[in-house]
C-alpha cells in the first residue's frame, strides 16, 4: 500500500470510527430498522383489492416473494408496485437527512471540520454510515418477509438466483440512493423538513427505475450493472456532495 493511500485511510478512519460510534448509539437507528422489519407484516395483512369480477376482498400479494419486487412486466395492482424492498431507499435517504441536520443544526458539523480539513471526508463517512443502515434495513426486511410468508402461508415459489441477484442489486444500489440524498441534506443544512420532503420527492422520482433495475428476474449481468452505475452515480452525487460542503457555508 502506497504512503498516500495509508494516510488517506488514517485521516478516514477517525471519523469514520465515530460515525459509526454515533450511529450505535442512536435510537433512531434501532427504530428504522425496526419499522423495515415491520413492513412486511404491515403489507401482506393489510394491502387487499375487491376482485373486479365477484366483488370479494382478495389479498394483493400471493407470494411472499412479492414483497421483494415481481418478476418483469408482472407488476402488482395499484400501490402494491410501490409495496417492495424498494421503500428502504427512502427510509435510509431520511436516516441521512436526520444525521446530517443534527451536525449542521447543533453545530457539530464546525468541531468535526475545526480537526478534520478535509471537507470530503464527511461526505465518505456519511455515505458508509448510510449504505450501512441501509443494509442493516434491507436484512430487517428481508428476515420479516420470509417469517411473515411462512406465518400467512403465501406461497414461495421463486426463481432462486433471481431472487438473489435482485437482493445483490439492490444492496448496492443503496450507495445511489445515499450518496444522492447527502447531497440533498448537505444542501439544506439544518433545515430538516425540507431536507425530509426533498428527500421523499427525489426518492419518489427515482422509485419507479429502482423497481425495475433489478427485480426478480434478475441476472448476474443484471448486478454487475448494478455494481456499474452504483459507482458511477455514487461518485458523481459524492462530487456534488463536495460542491456544496466547498460552496455553502456551514451555519
Amino acid at each position: 500500500m502506497s504512503k498516500s493511500k495509508s494516510k488517506t485511510i488514517n485521516r478516514l478512519m477517525p471519523m469514520i470510527k465515530m460515525d459509526f460510534y454515533r450511529l450505535f448509539k442512536s435510537p433512531l437507528f434501532y427504530i428504522m430498522v425496526g419499522i423495515a422489519a415491520l413492513i412486511p407484516a404491515l403489507v401482506l395483512g393489510m394491502t387487499v383489492i375487491p376482485d373486479p369480477e365477484t366483488g370479494e376482498v382478495i389479498a394483493t400479494f400471493t407470494n411472499t416473494w412479492q414483497l421483494i419486487s415481481f418478476k418483469g412486466g408482472e407488476g402488482i395492482s395499484g400501490m402494491g408496485d410501490f409495496a417492495t424492498i424498494d421503500m428502504l431507499f427512502i427510509f435510509a435517504g431520511i436516516l441521512m437527512a436526520i444525521f446530517v441536520a443534527r451536525d449542521y443544526g447543533s453545530g457539530f458539523v464546525k468541531n468535526i471540520f475545526t480537526v478534520h480539513s478535509k471537507k470530503q471526508d464527511y461526505a465518505i463517512s456519511k455515505t458508509a454510515v448510510g449504505v450501512f443502515s441501509g443494509l442493516c434495513m434491507i436484512v430487517a426486511y428481508f428476515i420479516a418477509t420470509v417469517l411473515m410468508g411462512a406465518i400467512m402461508g403465501k406461497s414461495f415459489d421463486v426463481n432462486v438466483s433471481g431472487l438473489i441477484f435482485c437482493l445483490l442489486s439492490k444492496a448496492v444500489m443503496m450507495l445511489i440512493f445515499c450518496s444522492l440524498f447527502l447531497a440533498v441534506a448537505i444542501f439544506f443544512k439544518e433545515k430538516l423538513w425540507l431536507t425530509i420532503i426533498a428527500t421523499f420527492l427525489v426518492g419518489m422520482m427515482l422509485y419507479p427505475a429502482a423497481i425495475f433495475a433489478a427485480n426478480l428476474d434478475a441476472t448476474f449481468i443484471t448486478f454487475i450493472m448494478s455494481v456499474a452505475g452504483s459507482l458511477l452515480l455514487g461518485f458523481g452525487f459524492y462530487c456534488l456532495s463536495n460542491l456544496f460542503l466547498k460552496r455553502r457555508d456551514l451555519v
